[in-house]
């Protein structure tokens, strides 16, 4: 049986600001907020990225937007390049809690979203976007990454982690 951990990217005030396409955001919030409800009821790790471009970690904006959920049991993975595995110790903790799948979500879908992807299968994971769970700068390059990539909704999470 996999173990699944659930990875939340850069949902940071400052992407917030920089986004046009607000309503995917605080869709992706909702839904986020969900799963990571779910993944805490099951004992199953959540990990927070956030990225150090946002500014220190004193700053505004290098802190979780109001609206997500963060709990104490959460880990926390601070990047400094797209790809939240590179050069950060997310993979160490992975391998160190058992996880072999990843469930990943946040922003922005046309570039850490991906590359956090991309990573997670270049190191053996078996990855999958959250449906409604990921946002970016372009609602069309949104859907276009979900159409080429595995993609999981709330509901078959349910079903596979009961």
């Amino acid at each position: 049986m996999s173990k699944v951990a659930f990875l939340i990217v850069d949902m940071q005030n400052n992407v917030k600001e920089s986004t046009p396409c607000k309503a995917t955001f605080e869709k992706a919030v909702e839904y986020i907020n969900e799963i990571s409800q779910f993944f805490r009821q099951k004992n199953l790790p959540v990990i927070i990225i956030q990225d150090v471009e946002a500014g220190g970690a004193e700053t505004e904006g290098f802190k979780c937007v109001a609206e997500l959920v963060v709990s104490d049991t959460d880990f926390f993975v601070h990047k400094s390049y797209s790809n939240a595995f590179w050069k950060t110790e997310l993979d160490t903790l992975l391998k160190n809690a058992g996880v072999d799948c990843t469930v990943i979500s946040g922003f922005a879908a046309e570039h850490c979203v991906l590359f956090t992807y991309n990573g997670a299968i270049e190191r053996g994971y078996d990855a999958f976007l959250l449906q409604n769970g990921i946002a970016g700068f372009d609602d069309d390059e949104i859907k276009r990454i979900q159409l080429l990539r595995s993609v999981i909704s709330y509901e078959a999470l349910e079903y596979f982690l009961k």
